[in-house]
């Protein structure tokens, strides 16, 4: 009897370990760039409990803003999932290929790394104002290709009151009768 106590114990504790796999991962919004504008470099941390995260350096950038810093957790059918994000504004300093070195966390006694990315800045002499593309954020629904996602990219004709909607037709009168 304890021997089955036992394994069902072990059984069960090994389920709850394997859904808690750690990573650590890292994005940016653009992997080329022009000189003078910006983007965003994210650090997501899944699964870590009291991590110790160590930034890069990031030589060669400024930070225009950051860290900014979200979390997300969730319980379904009893699997749990926790996430850490720190979102960084950096703005190259000069033209070249540039390294964001490796990001790092300690968390129980473990160590995580993030490879290197590689950032490439061109010149700029026309001065063109780049947007950083968001980072696709991935929620409890997934929505797809919900028409709400490109609704900044559309552009909506402008209309003035005067205007017909339809300029070749003629407006029609409405005729009353009184009766």
């Amino acid at each position: 009897m304890k021997n089955i106590l036992l394994i069902l114990t072990l059984l069960t504790c090994s389920q709850f370990l394997g859904a808690q796999e750690a990573r650590l991962e890292a994005k940016v919004s653009m992997d080329s760039i022009l000189l003078g504008n910006y983007f965003e470099a994210t650090f997501t941390l899944e699964n870590i409990s009291n991590p110790d995260f160590r930034a890069p350096e990031f030589e060669g950038f400024e930070i225009v803003a950051g860290p900014s810093q979200s979390s997300s957790f969730s319980s379904i059918n009893g699997k749990v999932s926790q996430s850490l994000s720190y979102t960084y504004h950096l703005k190259p300093k000069d033209i070249g290929n540039y390294f964001i070195d490796p990001a790092a966390v300690e968390y129980d006694g473990n160590f995580l790394e993030t490879e290197p990315i590689e950032i490439i800045v061109v010149p700029n002499p026309d001065g063109v104002v780049q947007q950083p593309k968001k980072q696709e954020r991935r929620s409890f629904f997934d929505w797809g290709d919900w028409p709400s996602r490109s609704l900044p990219d559309m552009e909506i004709p402008k209309r003035t009151p005067k205007e017909s909607p339809n300029p070749s037709k003629p407006k029609k009168k409405k005729k009353i009768y009184k009766i």
